[in-house]
């Protein structure tokens, strides 16, 4: 019996596994964790089965995926499906945001240095303060409890930086006094914020830095 031919898989197959991925974290079915190995796995899949194998316990038939058919499982490569890079960014974003409370309101160096990094939980509003020291507030990979995050931040004589990913919008309403306050791209990031859809998620920055500084960067993930 001749063995079916594996279908090669395209960009346009692995963008689409992906997006699946991201909404089943969306739905509570695949943690943060899971999320980054399988789409690290979708990214490198070489066949179009070794993705279903990647949703087969999250969902039935993937919309932009071929389902297996016929006895012999033959695999029908679906039509291309392109997603602006934009949008693969805000549903990355999107895939964070678990509505988990509980989250660390406060991070606060007196003369030494507090960092908020990887998988912390990120409330809707949070305050940052350095008093001639040094705060880092990660939120690349942070789980965010809400897609409209305030961050309040203080320092005198000191310095904190924000790091947001791509796919987040930045307000940055703050201000310097003998010091600096303010936001930036970094050259790592591949999408301009006004490529941003609109109902991307925003990130917020207020407050006041005094002899200090306080910058907010959008960084590429890794």
């Amino acid at each position: 019996m001749t063995e079916p031919i594996r279908k090669r898989a395209t960009d346009d197959h692995r963008t689409a596994a992906v997006d699946e991925l991201s909404a089943a974290v969306a739905r509570g079915q695949l943690t943060l964790e899971e999320f980054e190995e399988r789409s690290a796995k979708a990214w490198s899949a070489r066949f179009v089965d070794d993705l279903l194998s990647l949703l087969e316990d999250v969902i039935d038939v993937p919309p932009h995926l071929p389902a297996p058919t016929g006895s012999a499982a033959t695999l029908v490569p679906s039509a291309p499906q392109h997603q602006h890079p934009a949008s693969q960014a805000v549903a990355r974003v999107r895939s964070q945001i678990t509505g988990q409370p509980n989250g660390s309101t406060l991070s606060l160096s007196l003369m030494g240095g507090s960092e908020r990094r990887g998988n912390w939980i990120c409330p809707t509003a949070h305050t940052t303060i350095a008093v001639m020291g040094g705060n880092v507030v990660d939120l690349r990979d942070a789980l965010l409890e809400s897609d409209h995050i305030t961050i309040t931040a203080v320092t005198l004589m000191g310095g904190i930086e924000i790091i947001v990913p791509e796919g987040v919008r930045v307000i940055c309403d703050g201000m310097g006094l003998l010091g600096g306050f303010g936001s930036e791209t970094h050259k790592s990031v591949t999408i301009h914020p006004s490529d941003l859809p609109g109902d991307a998620p925003v990130v917020r920055v207020r407050g006041l830095a005094v002899m200090g500084g306080v910058s907010v960067v959008t960084r590429a993930r890794g």
